[in-house]
């Protein structure tokens, strides 16, 4: 991949706006505390938060799905659920994030007493895409 100037990544006029490629979000999700980091602001800067998790999110979408994961997992006939904790974890989002997520239709998933019951599928094509 050829190399280009680092000004070739900073734009605007009221301020540099930095543009960061799928492939640097990989990296700095990947060798980095941007996890932490998101989740430690959600509350208390939502510019902060905003903008780590579109870091998030597009290094979620250069990542190359994992082909032994493609299909639905089935057991007995059912295809499998995860809970809200369990679908946070592997998106690394808050619960209340899932949560929005499923009532938003953006995770299919189902309310059973209270709690949210989701598609791991669901959940898989929501990290590739989101």
């Amino acid at each position: 991949m050829a190399a280009k100037a680092p000004d070739a990544y900073l734009h605007g006029d009221d301020g540099p706006i930095v543009i960061v490629p799928a492939r640097v979000a990989a990296f700095l999700k990947r060798y980095t505390a941007l996890d932490e980091a998101r989740l430690r602001v959600r509350t208390a800067d939502s510019e902060i938060y905003d903008v780590l998790s579109s870091l998030h999110r597009a290094a979620l979408a250069y990542m190359p799905p994992d082909p032994a994961r493609e299909s639905e997992p089935v057991k007995d006939g059912v295809a499998a659920t995860v809970t809200t904790r369990q679908a946070a974890g592997i998106l690394d989002l808050s619960t209340r994030g899932v949560r929005d997520a499923c009532e938003k239709g953006r995770l299919e998933g189902r309310l059973v007493e209270n709690r949210w019951i989701i598609s791991l599928a669901s959940v898989r094509r929501y990290a590739r895409t989101d």
